[in-house]
Formats: structure tokens, sequence, C-alpha cells
């Protein structure tokens, strides 16, 4: 797996850095900042295919929450959106990828995530059972107590404006 995020986290840094050109070695902190924005990207990219019907509105909302979360420049989001779109695309096993991702993560920082994973599935205003299905995949393989599960769903459902009647 290491190899995976080495090869997409430099595709991101000199997407977004191109004076790292000659800095085969990110710092540490740039590291992080990078693994957790390809890690988070992926999962948003996955849940917005889920439903097998990938929409601009999904991509937007994707692009804003990596915009507002790795301070990623506008110029640069759509070679960070490719980067990821292909990180998605290469990830070798969902499982094993979910995991890694919430192994060293607090507990705000995975309700932080599931909380985008269900803005991006909710933004055409519809939260199918494929997206809802794996939504719930990730929230278990990242150890979100069903609970917190819930209330992070009905929390986003309410922003969206959507009915939570019966959950």
């Amino acid at each position: 797996m290491a190899g995976f995020f080495d090869n997409f986290r430099q595709k991101v840094i000199l997407a977004v850095n191109p004076q790292e050109q000659g800095n085969p070695e990110p710092t540490s902190e740039n590291k992080n900042t990078v693994d957790n924005l390809i890690s988070l990207g992926v999962l948003l990219w996955v849940v917005a295919q889920a439903d097998n019907k990938f929409l601009p509105e999904e991509e937007e909302e994707i692009g804003k929450v990596l915009s507002a979360y790795g301070q990623v420049a506008e110029a640069d989001m759509p070679i960070v959106l490719r980067a990821i779109k292909e990180a998605s695309i290469n990830r070798i096993d969902l499982h094993t990828f979910t995991k890694e991702v919430g192994q060293e993560l607090a507990f705000d920082a995975k309700i932080g995530i599931l909380e985008n994973l269900f803005r991006v599935a909710c933004i055409d205003r519809d939260l199918n059972n494929e997206e809802h299905e794996m939504i719930r995949k990730i929230s278990g393989l990242m150890r979100i107590d069903h609970r917190d599960f819930i209330d992070t769903k009905i929390r986003i459902k309410k922003e969206f404006g959507l009915d939570t009647a019966g959950l």
C-alpha cells in the first residue's frame, strides 16, 4: 500500500506545488496532508460512484470538500481530482484501504469524513441505497459505532432538507 500512496502523493504534490519537482521526499507535514487529502478524495469518489451515476454536482462537492480540507487552489483542483480519480480506480482493496485510512484517525476526524461522505451522497437530494450501503461499509471499516453513523446521517440529511422519518 505504501507504493500506492507514494505514487499518488507525488502526483498531488507536483500538481499543487510544482517547485517540489526537485524534492522527491515531501516533508512529513506535507506527506500527511497529501495522504489525508488522497484518502478523503478516494472515499468521496467511491461513494459518488456507488450508484453508477457520477453527477457533475457530486464532483463539484468533492472539489469543495477537498478545497476546504486541503486548501487546494481552484486552479489546481482539476489536477488533484484527476489524481484522486485515478487513485480510486486503481485502489487495490476498499477493505484494506479504508482500514488503513481509519487506523490512526481521531474520532472527530472519522466523523468529519463520514459527514463529507454523506454530503457527497446527498448533493443530488437523494441518498440512494447503493450510496448508503457504501457509506455504511466505510463507516464499519473505520470502526465508527452504528449510533454515530445514524446520528451523522440524520444530521447531514437535515442539512440538505431531506426526509429523516423512519431512520
